[in-house]
């Protein structure tokens, strides 16, 4: 990895002294992994919501039966 000390000059030279910073050239793959990570999320997010809400379908709750987890304070 280069050492930078004046980036006017680094950056303005024909051919950089090299990387920066290091890890070049993975940005895509890093992309991809993010993104196979965000969908995975997504997925079972919305699986244990939805076992959640047939799970509380499945109780059939009446209009007023939140009034039992209410505490008196």
């Amino acid at each position: 990895m280069a050492t930078v000390t004046n980036w006017i000059e680094h950056l303005s030279a024909d051919e950089p002294a090299g990387a920066v910073y290091p890890g070049v050239g993975t940005e895509g793959i890093l992309v991809l992994i993010a993104f196979v990570i965000w969908i995975g999320w997504t997925v079972i997010s919305a699986k244990q919501e939805s076992d959640e809400l047939n799970k509380l379908a499945r109780r059939k709750p009446g209009p007023n039966d939140w009034k039992n987890n209410v505490t008196d304070g």
